[in-house]
């Protein structure tokens, strides 16, 4: 059908890839990412919350979840929707960043980004997920289903997604939706200093660190008033914090 894209006739253009760029970051809204489940899960698990709401989050506050809890999948699964649309639109960027237009450098570096968030937060709650960096990897079945990777073949990956878009993306002093949202190389550098302590790499992090503070990835103040960072309106969104 002539009006019905596939993948191997969408993605040439930068345009193509735009729609792919939106359609991560709506895939870090999901139900196992970033909206009900995803953070829930996340705060639960922190020594200094207790979950006073529903009552199928209490497994996961109490770190005893049963292994065929179908909420277990769903951070699995909503990740791999965003590292899936990640990996289509890099490879279709190719591997020379210095060919890449300015268009192209921030499409890719957005997606090398919201790909090393996926598995970053994958590491953190499977430790050895399947690593797939390639969208070619899912023509086979073998490629599809693929064995788990080492913990520390995801955060090598991790890291150097992150590192690699640290040097595509602009500061959020660009301004306009760099400003407001979108991730920056300011983003890409604090995670990538996370990512660092993960591994307990704390003289490499604390370089990146110094950095972030000294203005090199954007410049950023606390706000004056830290409740501000909790309240609703278009004041209070993408603040200075």
């Amino acid at each position: 059908v002539v009006n019905q894209q596939t993948a191997s006739t969408f993605g040439s253009t930068a345009k193509e890839l735009e729609e792919s760029v939106i359609a991560a970051y709506n895939h870090i809204r999901m139900e196992g990412t970033y909206a009900r489940v995803g953070y829930g899960y996340d705060v639960c698990r922190g020594d200094e919350v207790w979950n006073s709401s529903q009552v199928w989050y209490l497994p996961y506050d109490d770190l005893n979840t049963s292994i065929d809890n179908e909420m277990n999948q769903w951070v699995w699964r909503d990740w791999y929707y965003t590292i899936n649309v990640c990996n289509f639109t890099i490879t279709r960027c190719g591997e020379d960043n210095g060919a890449l237009s300015e268009q192209m450098k921030h499409i890719k570096g957005q997606m090398l980004f919201l790909r090393g968030l996926g598995y970053y937060n994958l590491a953190g709650y499977y430790q050895n997920p399947i690593l797939i960096t390639d969208y070619n990897t899912y023509s086979t079945l073998d490629g599809l289903y693929g064995t788990n990777s080492s913990y520390d073949e995801v955060w090598d990956q991790v890291e150097k997604d992150f590192q690699e878009a640290m040097t595509l993306l602009p500061t959020r002093d660009a301004g306009g939706q760099w400003a407001q949202g979108r991730a920056t190389s300011g983003a890409a550098a604090g995670f990538y200093a996370r990512a660092l302590m993960m591994r307990h790499k704390y003289s490499e992090a604390l370089s990146v660190l110094k950095d972030i503070i000294s203005g090199r990835y954007g410049h950023y103040k606390l706000m004056a008033n830290y409740g501000d960072n909790f309240r609703e309106g278009a004041k209070y969104e993408n603040n200075e914090e």
